[in-house]
């Protein structure tokens, strides 16, 4: 290669000309470094774009089996007689340890001698049970004797051991009985005041219809599967009355309280929001692969209301369904995923992010890595360093959970904030030198493109960072729509979401869902059609009113 400049050239040149050109050389410099540590950036992308490529490609024949088996596989529970799961043929194998510690059982040992509990084991209380049965084992015959000096034993103290077993359903009949009356003298005719029925000419009373509830919202038993349990009993309970019981009763007894629920909720400042499908075969012009949807609204742990979860069935994804839900009377933060319906909702609602969705994106890109590469070179790549930078954010949301609202909000200020915006600031960095068809460049940019949302956390210590609040609520719902798969009607799934409403905030507020649906049920018919609404309120999951065997001792 020639030099640019002769000798003579050189010698001719003044000292301002070498100055100058020596600052060309070193913009030039730079620009080659730049130019070289962009090259570098991008083959180091390109290599993980080729490992997730091959990785989705991996994937591709165990989708195409799985697309035939949802295709051609049972479609409807009513078929489902034969139906396979081997996730529940082999649990008991799979979640069996032959070396794990039996629970210990309440005993009582002769005195001054009391055994020590072994750490780690959580003693059984079986205190919430009735006690059926005594079995008292007595000394009888010639061993009451000593046989050492031949003199009677006394009993000192007595050992007990309490065992739990295990009662199938069953079914008892309540015969009601009513005496008419009639004068001797004139004729006229008289009978005492009978209690009002659950359903009219039905022989369902309120602990049916809330068991039948319960195994279907709560333990995600489809009615099909009920009904065969049922005739294992002797009873012929058929799907069809199954469903109308439900309906009619979510209708009549459970929407009061549906109502009320939400007047509530839409006076929080902090709400939560989320969507999943759900198909429903009687739709207008509905098609085998439309999808319709069930919308969830609810507080969390942080909101400073009560807990409570709302379920709404709409047949569409579109945005106004949550505008037309909230109305005119909320008008606080809402916490959702980047879904852009959210991102119309009125100016007096604030939108806030899900950093957890953010997370998940770069956590996929980094999956797709690990086949084939070691611990330490893993470290290096991008989606790495941004799961570690997001996994110190979430440490000290774990750090300041049980602290006030004022409180983490000082916290956030003080250890969040400069964390945060360091994060964004070096995803920035990335955003000209990411592949954006790759799944990193998608989780740069959806992180970048959310950061407005992603940030506003940090403005109150009633918010949440996530929004995991949301699908949880929906955890219950995906479960159970797994096993009876659609709705058949518009009104069971409204019903549904009404049942689901109910269900899931009676667990957050520490209920046992059978004992409350139960409970409502059984008041609820004696209040005639028309209740007050200071009567409704009392029966409101966090009311405080309910009868105390509707509460559960288990914290979970």
């Amino acid at each position: 290669m020639d030099p640019i400049f002769t000798e003579e050239q050189l010698d001719r040149m003044s000292s301002r000309d070498m100055r100058s050109l020596l600052k060309i050389m070193t913009r030039h410099q730079q620009k080659q470094e730049e130019t070289l540590q962009k090259q570098e950036a991008r083959i180091q992308l390109l290599e993980e774009q080729k490992k997730e490529l091959e990785f989705l490609n991996a994937m591709l024949s165990d989708r195409l089996t799985l697309a035939q088996r949802k295709r051609f596989g049972a479609s409807s529970e009513k078929y489902a007689e034969g139906y396979t799961q081997l996730g529940l043929f082999n649990e008991a194998e799979q979640e069996a340890d032959p070396n794990a510690p039996e629970p210990e059982l309440e005993e009582v040992h002769p005195s001054p001698y009391k055994r020590k509990k072994r750490s780690g084991q959580k003693e059984e209380d079986l205190s919430s049970f009735e006690t059926t049965e005594v079995i008292e084992y007595k000394l009888t015959g010639e061993d009451r004797y000593c046989p050492d000096c031949n003199t009677k034993y006394k009993v000192v103290t007595k050992e007990t051991v309490k065992r739990l077993k295990f009662v199938p359903a069953r079914f008892e009949v309540v015969e009601e009985v009513t005496c008419v009356y009639s004068c001797p003298k004139c004729g006229a005719m008289k009978r005492p005041e009978k209690a009002p029925s659950l359903l009219k000419g039905s022989i369902a009373t309120p602990s049916l219809v809330a068991g039948i509830m319960n195994a279907k919202y709560v333990n995600g038993m489809p009615l099909a599967r009920q009904e065969r349990e049922f005739a294992r009993y002797d009873l012929n309970l058929s799907t069809k009355t199954m469903a109308n019981w439900i309906i009619q009763c979510a209708d009549r007894y459970l929407q009061p309280l549906y109502e009320l629920m939400k007047e509530e909720l839409l006076h929080s400042g902090y709400l939560h929001g989320d969507e999943t499908r759900i198909q429903v075969i009687d739709e207008p012009d509905q098609k085998g692969s439309t999808r319709n949807w069930m919308w969830v609204y609810l507080t969390d742990e942080y909101s400073g209301s009560p807990r409570m979860v709302l379920f709404q069935y709409e047949r569409t994804r579109a945005g106004y369904h949550p505008v037309e839900f909230l109305g005119d009377q909320f008008g606080g933060y809402f916490t959702c995923d980047g879904y852009q319906a959210y991102h119309s909702l009125p100016e007096r609602i604030t939108v806030t992010g899900c950093m957890a969705h953010a997370r998940r994106r770069f956590e996929e890109a980094l999956t797709v890595l690990k086949k084939d590469f070691t611990n330490e070179q893993l470290k290096e790549t991008t989606a790495y360093q941004a799961m570690a930078r997001i996994g110190m954010l979430y440490k000290i949301e774990e750090m300041i959970r049980d602290k006030t609202p004022e409180e983490r909000y000082e916290e956030r200020q003080k250890q969040t904030k400069p964390l945060l915006e360091a994060f964004f600031e070096w995803l920035h960095s990335l955003e000209d030198s990411v592949d954006r068809s790759s799944l990193i460049g998608e989780a740069v940019l959806y992180a970048l493109n959310q950061e407005t949302y992603l940030k506003r956390y940090l403005e109150d210590g009633h918010l949440s960072i996530d929004n995991l609040a949301a699908e949880r609520a929906l955890k219950n719902f995906a479960t159970g729509r797994r096993n009876w798969l659609f709705a058949k009607s518009i009104r069971g799934a409204q019903a549904s979401a009404t049942v689901y409403s109910i269900t899931e905030t009676a667990m957050l507020n520490g209920l046992k869902p059978y004992h409350y649906l139960t409970c409502v049920m059984e008041k609820m018919k004696d209040l005639g059609p028309f209740p007050k609404k200071e009567a409704l309120l009392e029966l409101l999951p966090w009311s405080g009113s309910l009868p105390a065997d509707c509460y559960s001792k288990l914290k979970k």
